[in-house]
């Protein structure tokens, strides 16, 4: 359980932090137009991977054969 004293802090901390937020400017770069497309690009990637992965026929070792 909490004391007062760690609630109220905490009660003053965070209505400090709400009233003042950093606002941040950044310039764009040359790079960020790239952003949207690359992510997708990576994405897409990622799924087919995974798509051909599961289709793959697994080659089985002949140590790992059952004698039958």
């Amino acid at each position: 359980m909490l004391s007062t004293a760690t609630i109220a802090v905490l009660v003053v901390t965070g209505t400090t932090a709400g009233a003042s937020p950093a606002v941040r400017v950044v310039a764009s770069g040359p790079l960020d137009s790239m952003r949207t497309p690359v992510g997708l690009t990576a994405v897409g990637l990622g799924i087919l991977g995974m798509v051909a992965g599961a289709f793959r026929k697994k080659k089985i070792q002949p140590e790992n054969q059952r004698k039958g």
